[in-house]
Order: structure tokens, then sequence, then C-alpha cells
């Protein structure tokens, strides 16, 4: 929902970028383009406004200056986990709802009262229709919608109702399309000009593109252009109509014609429904329409105003969009400065069946693990040492090794990492691709020393990378467990619980749900504190509920003693 009430958030700022420009440059497009091709572009910016998502736009060809990314090899965190302290030592947090919740419920109950709204009034509407109209039995007039129908090209069944509660024609219903009539006499001709406009509207659709309008509306209830967006698509909607009744008529008809629609609205308009053609709109848009009637200067297409339209749809939204993907990439919480990825192996008290498990890969390569003797061969040959360690960044490294001092062949893995394994998560495995097993020379085998095999030393087991942070950044970084009572002094860079200072504070962002002996453990981490604190502290995350970042969601505090 976060991600969808960003992109409608964008969406809505966007287009009204687009509406406002349109709507300034409308009265100098008017003289130069036809009706038709400025209707099209409303309707365009009207499918704008309801489709909020965007393509993105890759940046990357822009110069720019990137910042170094250091990785710095840190301790090994195996054992930095604090034993987990009982159940009732966990402080929850206060009952708080996300911002983001709070948003979407205001948006979704704005958009419930909107459709509501037009629902209502739209059924009542249709209920009084119902109740007084009648069909028109007249033959004349029968038989001159018949024509038009013929000559537009129109075979689907479209009722003429007389309606004693409007005041002006209209198109009304979807599926049971149905041309009004007010009740008042309209003499052949006139009526003949009437019934061509709402055939036209019919034939175009414009009822179902004002049914898009006023999904528009609804999704963007809250922002007042997309109203003056729908106003004006309804004019133009009109406007252009009025061009198809009168393509090819000289200044006398379109003279009558004008005369036909004051005569007919003169009374205004009583009631009208979204959904519904609307022949009145106004005395400013009747003015409009009548200047546009007696307008009869040749006009070009606007295709090109349609492609810079749409054009300035796809750009701005998508700039829009990119400008806001890169302002969350460098955001706090993609810096991770202070976050760790733990694949914790050392100093660990591992059982014959994990041995058995973590060597079970290496079999393919003729590396067998018998966990009876705790003994591994390599072709038969009773190893002595075995190691198969990987890079992580700058020095760092990680993997598994083994030692047995009566073994008689010293071996290694062997991984190819130009073919790095890609995640489920989208990160990718540093581990590259095992590719088989190898003896070392038996030159290399009499050159090592046994003690030092005997007591390898400490292999860096994470890693630390992006630039660091401001204070001020970091404190928004950790404003997250302010409602679990634990406070970040900006100042101090230290951290305080219940008042008192934290000496260290450990929360594992995301975990594979393994445990931290069991030497299968990866995940991602934060471990902060000071060494003059009195008491430490751990997080607590429900990983069945990850966050945008793959952190579990954050629900409560440990006191760990």
């Amino acid at each position: 929902m976060q991600t969808f009430l960003t992109a409608l958030l964008q969406c809505s700022v966007s287009m009204s970028l687009v509406t406002l420009a349109y709507m300034a440059i409308h009265p100098i497009l008017s003289k130069r383009y036809t009706a038709r091709w400025r209707y099209i572009v409303w309707l365009v910016i009207a499918a704008g406004w309801m489709f909020p998502f965007r393509p993105r736009i890759d940046l990357s060809f822009l110069p720019m200056q990137m910042p170094d990314m250091p990785v710095t090899p840190v301790q090994p965190i195996t054992n930095a986990i604090p034993p987990m302290a009982n159940a009732g030592d966990i402080v929850n947090a206060p009952a708080t709802i996300p911002l983001w919740w709070v948003l979407a419920a205001i948006w979704i109950l704005g958009v419930v009262i909107v459709v509501l709204y037009h629902t209502l009034r739209h059924g009542r509407f249709m209920k009084m229709v119902r109740r007084w109209s009648e069909p028109v039995t007249d033959l004349e007039s029968l038989g001159i919608l018949d024509s038009l129908k013929s000559q537009i090209g129109i075979k689907t069944q479209v009722g003429l109702n007389v309606c004693q509660s409007i005041t002006s024609p209209m198109l009304v219903s979807l599926f049971h399309p149905a041309i009004l009539l007010p009740p008042v006499k309209i003499a052949g001709a006139e009526l003949s000009l009437i019934l061509k406009h709402e055939l036209i509207h019919f034939k175009r659709h414009d009822l179902c593109y004002k049914a898009l309008i006023l999904a528009a509306t609804a999704l963007h209830w809250f922002n007042p252009v997309v109203y003056l967006m729908a106003k004006a698509t309804a004019v133009q909607c009109e406007i252009s109509c009025d061009a198809l009744v009168l393509q090819g008529a000289d200044f006398h008809q379109r003279k009558q014609y004008g005369e036909t629609i004051i005569g007919v609205v003169r009374n205004g308009a009583k009631l009208r429904t979204a959904l519904s053609t609307n022949f009145y709109g106004g005395k400013k848009d009747m003015k409009n329409r009548i200047y546009s009637i007696m307008d009869t200067k040749q006009k070009r297409a606007g295709v090109a105003i349609f492609c810079i339209v749409l054009i300035g749809i796809l750009t701005t939204g998508a700039t829009l969009a990119a400008a806001t993907d890169k302002e969350q990439a460098n955001g706090p919480e993609s810096k991770n400065v202070t976050n760790y990825v733990a694949i914790a192996e050392e100093n660990i008290v591992e059982t014959p069946e994990s041995k058995a498990e973590a060597f079970a890969v290496y079999g393919q390569c003729g590396l067998t693990y018998n966990k009876n003797t705790d003994q591994l061969f390599y072709n038969e040959k009773l190893v002595r040492y075995f190691e198969d360690y990987y890079p992580v960044g700058d020095g760092a490294s990680v993997g598994k090794s083994y030692f047995n001092e009566n073994g008689t062949i010293d071996v290694h893995g062997v991984r190819n990492l130009s073919q790095l394994t890609l995640n489920p998560d989208g990160s990718t495995d540093p581990s590259g691709k095992l590719i088989g097993v190898e003896a070392y020379s038996q030159a290399e085998f009499e050159a090592r020393d046994i003690e030092e095999l005997k007591n390898p030393p400490m292999q860096p087991t994470a890693v630390e990378s992006g630039p660091e942070l401001t204070p001020d950044e970091l404190a928004k970084l950790y404003s997250i467990y302010e409602p679990f009572g634990v406070t970040y002094d900006k100042k101090q860079d230290c951290f305080y619980y219940n008042g008192k200072l934290v000496r260290q504070f450990v929360d594992v962002l995301a975990s594979n749900g393994e445990s931290f002996s069991s030497g299968k453990f990866k995940g991602a981490m934060r471990r902060m504190g000071s060494p003059d604190g009195e008491i430490e502290i751990e997080a607590v995350r429900d990983y069945t509920q990850p966050d945008a970042n793959g952190y579990g969601a954050l629900i409560g505090i440990e006191v760990v003693e």
C-alpha cells in the first residue's frame, strides 16, 4: 500500500503540472487546432490521472560524482550476540499506528465517500428518470432518430424518451442507452440537430470516458486540480461534439444550431448525473460553446500537441518517480552505516551431524566426512587440513576450515567467483560457484606450520559498508526505536534505554531463521553502544513481516541480563 500511495501522490503532483500547463495554453490552442484533437488530449490527460504508475527513467547516463563506498573488515560477531533474555523481559511498545496506515485509511475513506456519493446520486437520478419518463411515440420524431442512426452508422438500440424532470436533452445509461428530451415542443429541424448531437456522444463512447474521469476524481479526491480537469474535459466534450454535428455547415446553419441550444437550455439544468452527457454546462461554458459554434476558421489536427502532452505525462511522472527513488536510495536507511552482513562460522559448537551437513556439498568433488570418526577424506586419503574461504571485501574473507593432525594430505576448495548466485531477496551470494577440491603439493604440505594450523587466525566474518552519516541522519535512522523506550543522543553518540546508558545494543535486522550457533546463520544486523554503559539490550523483530528493506518488523526490546 505504501508503494501504491507513493505512486499515487507522484502521479497527482505530475498530472497537476500537466493539467495546469494545458489549461493555460488551451485558449491559444483553440484558435489553431480542431476541437476533436483538443478533446482527445484531455482524454489522454484523464487517463494519466487514472493510471498512477509510470516507467522509471534511468538517469545513470547523466554525469555525476559518486562518493567512494569503503568496505572495512571488522571483528567477528559470532559471539557478540548475548544470550536470549527471558520472555518476561520483553518490553513491547505502546500501540502505535504507522503513518502510512493512517494516510491509507484516510485515502480509502475519501474514495469510498466519493464513489458512494456519485453512486447514490446516479441511482436517484435514474429512478427519477424511470418514474417520470415516457417513450416518444411520435412517428416523425422516431423517423428522424432512425434516419440519423443509419447516417452515423449506429445499429444498437437507442431509446428516445420525454422526461418531465429535465430541462435539457441528454444521453444516459451505459448498458441501455436512451436519449432524454425535456417536455417542450421542439421543431423537426431543431430535433434533428439535438438527436444528432446525442447520437454522436453515443458513437464516440463519451459516457465510458465520463466513467473514466469519474474514477480519476475518486482516486485523486484530495487534489482540487482533478476537478478542474474533469470540468474542462466535459466542456471540451460538448464543443467537439458540436463541431462534428456542424461539419460542413454554413454560417446560417451554425446560427440555427446555436439558437436551438440556447432555446432548449434557456431554463438551465435541474437534475443531472456524472454518467450522462451535459447539453447545458452553465452560462460561461455556453458562451464558449456558442463562440466555437460560430467559428468557421479552418484548423489543423493536433497530433503534435497530442505527442507533446503524452511525452510530458510520461516524463514528468517518470522523472518525479526517479527523483523519489534516488532520494530513498540516498536516505539513512539505505546507507547501512552500522549494518553488518553476518555469516557466523567461527567459535561455534559444532556437532557431527552439523559437520556432515556442512561438508555434504563437497561430496561431488571427492571430499567426504565420516561423522562417526570425525575424519575428512579426499579420494580416500585422510585429510590433515582443509580450507574453503572466499573474499567479501577489502581483504576480509569467510568460509570454513578443518584440521586433523594425523592426516596425510592438505586440500582446499576451488570456486569460480565470476559466477555469483543471485539470492531471492535480490542480493548476491559472494561465495560464487564451487567447482572442485584440489590438493596442495607435497612441498606445500611439508612447509606448513602445524601450530598455525592448530590455532588458525580468526577469519573476519562480517563487513561494514557505506559512508559515514551525520548526527542528524543517525538520529533519523535510530528514531524507529523511540516508541520502544530507546533514545539516541546525537551529541554524545550514545543510546539510552529508560534513562540508562546502553553498553551494547544489538538489532538483528534480517535472519534466515538459523541460530547463531548453527554455523548457517545469514542475515543483517546493527551493533551499537558505549563501553561505559550499564545495560545491554536487543531488538525483537518479526521476520515473517518484512518491511520494504527486507527487515523484520520491529515489535519490542529485550533486556539482556
